[in-house]
């Protein structure tokens, strides 16, 4: 039988159920593996704070990927990858959307900053109370100033608009990767920023083989790190390129599916760092 050391979840339709909470059996079991040795590593597009505020409702103390990616931190916040757009080139692509989908809402995200046009837009609102970031009134301008990349952008707006400019942007960007994270939200990151990339950075980190790795999704941003990791489980509300890219199918995330999908498997914790 095989044998895990380390555990990658995506958090929204994963991690959490319909109501962003974790479910308890999830809970326990996550608290369990963790406390035997095994990082549970939270990796999702959220920023720093966003998943810090699901690490603690876990009850975890693991390394965390955010900005799908982008941005790696141990526990202690220090920086294991630090990745991102160039700050000329986010401003190009802020202007393209501007110009070309003036009704889809365009933010940018820096570390620990979320800077938005308007504060007080219902997409930016509801955004804001899912992922538990403030939003900040701003300009990628400004920031260039001081900050030479960002993180990440995020376009949000109706399904069909949110695929052609992900269509569109694609043939007019070749230095971004365009995933959707939701049919509604599209994630711009750098080439070379993924979900699967931050798997392998932790996977070298902690000296662990492909095979001994986990990874949870429900969405195509997810997709690759599903196809990569020793064990790739697809939830049960996922769509069906990302089941059919999975080694296995497990419940929704309103029915314990993190639980299911691990309970019965095999872990040990990997060499000490």
């Amino acid at each position: 039988m095989q044998t895990y050391s380390i555990v990658f979840l995506d958090i929204d339709g994963t991690l959490l159920n319909a109501q962003h909470q974790i479910m308890p059996q999830t809970k326990q079991l996550l608290n369990r593996l963790e406390g035997r040795g095994v990082p549970i590593v939270l990796c999702s597009a959220r920023s720093p704070g966003g998943v810090d505020a699901v690490a603690r409702q876990a009850g975890l103390n693991s390394p965390t990927v955010c900005y799908s990616g982008g941005l790696i931190l141990n526990p202690d916040r220090s920086i294991l990858r630090d990745a991102g757009i160039d700050s000329e080139l986010a401003i190009r692509f802020k202007r393209f959307v501007a110009e070309r989908y003036p009704d889809l809402v365009c933010s940018a995200y820096l570390y620990d900053v979320w800077l938005v046009d308007d504060p007080d837009h219902p997409a930016v609102v509801r955004e804001a109370r899912i992922s538990e970031c403030t939003p900040v009134k701003g300009t990628l301008e400004l920031a260039a100033q001081s900050a030479r990349h960002v993180h990440k952008l995020l376009c949000i707006g109706e399904s069909k608009r949110i695929l052609q400019l992900q269509n569109d942007a694609a043939q007019q960007f070749s230095e971004l990767a365009f995933v959707r994270s939701s049919a509604t939200y599209l994630e711009v990151m750098p080439q070379g920023n993924s979900k699967r990339a931050a798997v392998e950075a932790l996977q070298a980190y902690y000296g662990l083989n492909r095979e001994e790795t986990v990874a949870c999704g429900d969405s195509f941003v997810d997709e690759g790190m599903i196809r990569y990791a020793g064990l790739g489980v697809a939830m049960g509300n996922s769509p069906a390129p990302v089941k059919e890219a999975a080694d296995r199918v497990t419940a929704s995330n309103d029915e314990e599916g993190i639980y299911i999908a691990l309970k019965n498997l095999k872990f040990k914790a990997p060499p000490s760092q």
